[in-house]
């Protein structure tokens, strides 16, 4: 929708809140009304441009090019009921002409939350829409029937959430964007600050720019909001979209201009503060800010592992999947920015992806979207991860989502609550009562909400006292319905007793210990069917990689009677990667073995190819050679029985013993950053015994 991507970029359309006064077009023919009303339509002036087509429809009643033109007007002014009847009347009368005014029909339907009237709607449509693109529309009206349909079972199961008006200090009226809580008791904001309707005639001049405002709160009241320093507020520029770096030191924000075409481009920009201001704000650089490209909606988060930010954007740069994609770029210890890459197709789609908020305390991203099955045009979602990987993105549900835009969920330190921009009823309305966004507050009734959370620690799995061990990393990951597993958050433990995460509710987990000289160990937990907070406690065992120590590989699979690993033994395979390059220094032996089928020679030869294809991958992802030993055994070293006693044969016998195993053999001259005693004295040992 035309207007709301103008708008979502820190720029209003101005037919948000324009309007000509009644009877401005007396004495004119009907003819150079029209001329008016495509001009300010072209312009963007909606508002303008429907006062005008009505008037031509006065005398032209039956014109259905001019009604189909005032539908539009009034869909991109966000009134949804003017444009759906007129949308009707255009069907009614030539819909061979205009094939697409059923569609969006139907789509008014919808973002008038008539959901069952809406579906049959875009039913109907599908089955008659013969255009070029009627494939496209065939995703797009299957994408429309399940956001009906999600709607539907939504709003029978609303979310132990109150969503309310922020009030007139914070909210004027026209449009406020990008609410962003700071220091505990302050909200940043943009808003086009006016308290009239803005004539189309003064939009030339220099009223109605975006600004970001600062509203202080005093106990439960907020204060009227003040204007952010000219530093910041750059006076021939909208600026809107502010986010704080998490130690508070950097202030990304966008700045928006019309280029030589009249098309609005933002450019991401950043200002330190210092010594209690703001500094001038800069331009990031070229890469960030594509030239000829909107760059805009950043969001910021913490990389601790790596000490370094990841900035989330929203772009309509080439190579994304859709309109408007989130994109991310690496900000080094150093301060530079890496290349920017798309965060993927789990999220971004054919649609706009936009408004993007990295919460630092669960490690969730929320965003809206118009090509994920919403309740309305924009809705908000979520999913967790970071830069590339992610978990399948959740709609957030009603009623934080309405029948219509609700964009910029961000949360409060605490997540008892937070910040969300809609245009639902109940805004400040200068016309229709969905024209406009406004800033609304959401609270959790935490009494009816479970939380979740695992915690405990790892330990030497042969201590019997269970001792927490100490220098150690544990991930947290998310398991889908679809098996992917997504790395949410993680920590180092240096002298702490206890790891601690928290989950979502219905969420499988699957929580994995790693520390140099052991072997990593993962335990499971899950909040699947569980009504009552809770706390669940997970201890790991981590087994001392020992010379000579033999550990059997679960999950390697081969192709049958060949050496071709099968993608089934990715994750073990990616766990052993782990395992080497946290224990730089060692050795390993990797031995494959067969059961006993087949001659003897063979089963070596076969065995040995199996070995080596393990090396072959390990090589592949970066572990040196002379690291690396393949040794295959063939079936001359099995652990279990491949017949039964009394002759028969034993499948689950010889399945144990077609296995793959990791040796540590040795070390290489690495030096160790981080020693471990017990393996360095293994290898002590080990050289003495050979100087002997």
């Amino acid at each position: 929708m035309q207007v709301l991507i103008v708008l979502l970029v820190a720029m209003v359309a101005w037919g948000c809140g324009t309007g000509m006064q009644s009877g401005a077009g007396t004495g004119l023919t009907w003819k150079n009304k029209l001329k008016i009303a495509d001009k300010f339509y072209q312009e963007g002036y909606f508002y303008d441009a429907t006062h005008y087509y009505e008037e031509v429809l006065d005398d032209q009643p039956e014109n259905v090019d001019v009604t189909y033109k005032l539908a539009e007007a009034y869909f991109y002014s966000r009134d949804y009921k003017m444009a759906n009847q007129n949308y009707k009347l255009v069907m009614e009368k030539n819909k061979a002409l205009y094939p697409f005014s059923h569609y969006k029909y139907a789509l008014t339907l919808k973002m008038n939350g008539k959901y069952p009237e809406a579906k049959t709607a875009f039913a109907d449509f599908i089955k008659t829409y013969r255009s070029f693109d009627a494939p496209l529309y065939k995703k797009k009206v299957k994408n429309e029937i399940a956001g009906c349909d999600y709607a539907i079972e939504a709003m029978e199961k609303p979310l132990n959430v109150v969503v309310i008006h922020m009030g007139n200090e914070v909210n004027a009226a026209y449009t406020e964007s990008s609410p962003m809580p700071f220091e505990g008791n302050k909200l940043m904001y943009a808003s086009l600050r006016s308290d009239t309707i803005i004539r189309s005639e003064e939009l030339k001049g220099k009223v109605g720019r975006f600004k970001l405002y600062q509203s202080i709160r005093d106990g439960r009241r907020w204060g009227k909001g003040e204007p952010l320093p000219e530093n910041v507020n750059f006076a021939k520029m909208d600026v809107a979209n502010g986010v704080f770096t998490p130690d508070g030191s950097k202030l990304f924000y966008t700045q928006c201009e019309p280029n030589d075409a009249g098309a609005l481009v933002c450019a991401i920009f950043v200002s330190d503060y210092a010594n209690g201001e703001w500094s001038k704000g800069k331009k990031l650089n070229e890469e960030i800010n594509l030239q000829g490209y909107t760059n805009t909606h950043p969001a910021v988060a913490e990389d601790k592992k790596r000490k370094s930010l990841i900035l989330y954007f929203v772009s309509d740069r080439p190579d994304g999947e859709g309109g408007r994609d989130i994109w991310y770029s690496e900000i080094t210890s150093k301060g530079e920015y890496k290349k920017p890459r798309n965060v993927g197709r789990k999220v971004n789609t054919v649609g706009d992806e936009i408004t993007p908020f990295f919460n630092t305390t669960s490690h969730v991203l929320s965003f809206s979207s118009d090509g994920h099955p919403s309740m309305g045009g924009y809705d908000i979602f979520y999913t967790s991860g970071k830069m590339r990987k992610w978990t399948k993105p959740e709609n957030a549900g009603f009623p934080i989502n309405s029948r219509v835009d609700d964009m910029y969920f961000v949360a409060d330190a605490s997540e008892e609550g937070g910040y969300l921009v809609s245009n639902r009823i109940g805004t400040i309305a200068l016309k229709s009562e969905t024209c406009c966004d406004d800033i609304f507050r959401y609270s959790w009734d935490r009494g009816l909400i479970p939380k979740f959370a695992v915690d405990k620690f790892a330990y030497d799995a042969d201590d019997s006292t269970m001792t927490s061990l100490t220098d150690y990393d544990v991930k947290l990951y998310q398991v889908d319905k679809d098996s992917s597993v997504i790395l949410i958050n993680e920590a180092h433990i240096t002298t702490e007793a206890e790891y601690f995460f928290t989950l979502k509710q219905n969420k499988n987990y699957k929580i994995e210990a790693t520390k140099e000289g052991y072997f990593p160990n993962e335990e499971w937990a899950n909040t699947l069917g569980l009504t009552k907070s809770d706390t669940l406690h997970r201890w790991i065992p981590l087994k001392k990689l020992e010379l000579n120590k033999i550990i059997v590989l679960k999950d390697i699979y081969y192709d049958f009677d060949k050496a071709t690993l099968r993608d089934e033994s990715n994750r073990t395979l990616e766990k052993l990667v782990d395992i080497l390059n946290i224990n730089p220094s060692i050795v390993v032996e990797l031995g494959a073995h067969t059961d006993s089928k087949g001659e003897d020679a063979y089963n070596e030869k076969l065995s040995q190819r199996r070995a080596e294809s393990v090396v072959k991958y390990l090589k592949k992802h970066g572990i040196p050679k002379d690291r690396l030993v393949a040794k295959g055994y063939g079936e001359g070293t099995p652990i279990a029985d491949n017949t039964n006693p009394d002759g028969t044969d034993n499948p689950e016998g010889r399945q144990m013993n077609r296995r793959t195993e990791i040796k540590v053999v040795g070390k290489t001259k690495v030096v160790i950053k981080k020693k471990d005693a017990t393996l360095d004295d293994a290898f002590k040992d080990a050289d003495n015994d050979e100087e002997k």
